[in-house]
């Protein structure tokens, strides 16, 4: 079982949509994967439960403090169902009055690699994280075995990458000796920009990487950019804020739209061929 982590300092970079989307790609590929809702936002939650429900199951905060929590079967294909480990609204609240392990960093990973009903009927944990620097992102990152950041052209997109790489992430490589950067997912990014543009931003992220995290280079895979791309789609925009979306679920959305689902399963495969054979910057 790995742990995946989907994560970037800058919020609205399309964090929620990718990870619903890889669990989808990952089952298409005949994997089983789990997604964990670490948002005390809930938006990955309520793609799949209604959100007068939000509240009624015990999910990735309980996980964190030891606490019984819920694996809720999700049907997101015809035939099969992906697992959810939910977050709800009063997570906030739990926050607020100090209710949270801040400072086991491992209080996650602790529990992701301990409990037989994850590690033996999972092969991955997709953990969906707040832009936010506090405990459920710090959780994800050191349970992490893979991290992967989706990011657009948006200046603020990068520069919340920018700051992971260089700021963050050099003190959690330390902690966490398996973990290792897949690389960066352009998302939402519209069909004008050229394969060029992306090639010479692979260039410039890659220089970026020797220059402020020289000594964990090798903890990057050699092309950061992901040649897979989620192009923007009507089908995606504002699904996070869209009326009853649970009432749609992903494998319609997909039915209806063959290049997406060509793209999501591109990039599930192209996840799993990195994470198999992983080549690092030299």
């Amino acid at each position: 079982m790995k742990v995946i982590t989907i994560t970037n300092q800058k919020g609205g970079v399309g964090k929620t949509v990718l990870s619903a989307l890889l669990a989808y790609g990952l089952l298409k590929a005949g994997k089983r994967p789990l997604l964990m809702d670490l948002d005390p936002q809930a938006h990955l939650t309520s793609f799949f439960i209604k959100s007068n429900e939000l509240d009624a199951h015990q999910g990735s905060f309980h996980l964190a403090r030891g606490e019984r929590f819920e694996i809720v079967p999700i049907n997101v294909s015809k035939d099969n169902k992906i697992g959810l480990i939910p977050s709800r609204l009063t997570y906030m609240i739990d926050a607020f009055r100090g209710q949270l392990p801040l400072q086991d960093m491992y209080a996650v990973n602790n529990r992701l690699r301990t409990e037989p009903a994850i590690n033996k009927n999972y092969d991955y944990v997709i953990c969906d994280t707040p832009p936010e620097l506090f405990a459920p992102t710090v959780w994800a990152l050191y349970a992490a075995d893979i991290i992967i950041i989706p990011i657009n052209y948006e200046e603020l997109s990068i520069l919340g990458a920018k700051m992971l790489m260089q700021h963050i992430l050099p003190s959690v490589f330390p902690h966490n000796e398996n973990l290792k950067v897949l690389g960066l997912i352009l998302t939402n990014i519209t069909h004008h920009w050229k394969v060029e543009t992306t090639g010479k931003f692979n260039e410039k992220i890659v220089d970026f990487i020797k220059k402020t995290s020289m000594s964990f280079s090798s903890r990057y895979y050699k092309d950061p950019i992901f040649s897979t791309v989620i192009y923007r789609r009507e089908e995606l925009k504002d699904l996070p804020y869209r009326p009853k979306r649970w009432e749609t679920p992903l494998f319609r959305i997909m039915d209806k739209t063959p290049k997406l689902n060509e793209e999501v399963v591109n990039f599930a495969y192209e996840v799993l061929k990195r994470e198999q054979n992983f080549y690092p910057i030299e």
